[in-house]
């Protein structure tokens, strides 16, 4: 594969291809921008090269132009002397430099076009490239922003976890606060029960025996 079909195909890669395809996006992305110009150092070196080779071709078709025009001035010098022979072989020589430019001709317009082509190979992966870093920074920065979202979303939903946790145990707490109140009611000493109602029993008893006997002695003989 040829140097242009090669940069061709690295800037045809998307930006957000690569970030999502990639495990690690921001190194993903920053592995094509150096691709992206190392090739255009290889494009810019092929330009240079091919700009050489114009400048070659372009100074020896410039040297058999002037040959050409050089013999035909023999050729007509030689014809104004009067010398038919010396001025066929100036024609002949003339003729000969006229076709070596020709054919120079036809290899530096091929040249330029070339040359042309890599110039605006250069221009277009340049704007790539300048494209490419600016979506690049765009995406990073939205890739960065979007974990912290997702870490911060974590972090919430590990603090909803928390308060369901806490919420749980409080309801335990009350439910054995309970249970502890009831086991308490159930262990109290039977025997301090029975006194206790004895106690009361006999209080009620005795203020009965007080009304029955004030009673009985009419009023104004109320015992004292």
């Amino acid at each position: 594969m040829g140097l242009l079909e090669r940069v061709r195909d690295i800037v045809r890669a998307n930006v957000s291809d690569v970030m999502n395809r990639a495990e690690d996006p921001e190194k993903a992305l920053d592995q094509m921008v150096a691709d992206l110009n190392e090739n255009l150092v290889k494009v810019r070196q092929a330009a240079a090269l091919a700009i050489a080779a114009q400048n070659r071709l372009q100074a020896e078709y410039d040297q058999r132009s002037k040959a050409v025009q050089d013999w035909q001035h023999r050729a007509e010098l030689a014809v104004d002397r009067g010398d038919d022979d010396l001025a066929r072989q100036a024609l002949t020589r003339k003729l000969q430099y006229q076709n070596e430019a020709d054919q120079l001709r036809g290899s530096v317009q091929a040249q330029s076009v070339r040359l042309d082509e890599l110039r605006s190979h250069v221009q277009d992966l340049e704007s790539r490239i300048q494209q490419a870093i600016a979506q690049r920074n765009q995406l990073v920065a939205r890739y960065h922003t979007a974990q912290a979202s997702q870490q911060l979303e974590q972090e919430l939903s590990k603090t909803g976890n928390v308060n369901t946790v806490l919420g749980r145990l409080e309801s335990k707490t009350v439910d054995a606060e309970a249970q502890a109140a009831a086991y308490h009611e159930l262990s109290r000493d039977s025997l301090e029960d029975r006194f206790a109602q004895l106690e009361q029993g006999t209080s009620v008893d005795d203020e009965l025996a007080a009304l029955k006997k004030d009673r009985l002695l009419g009023p104004g003989q109320q015992s004292g």
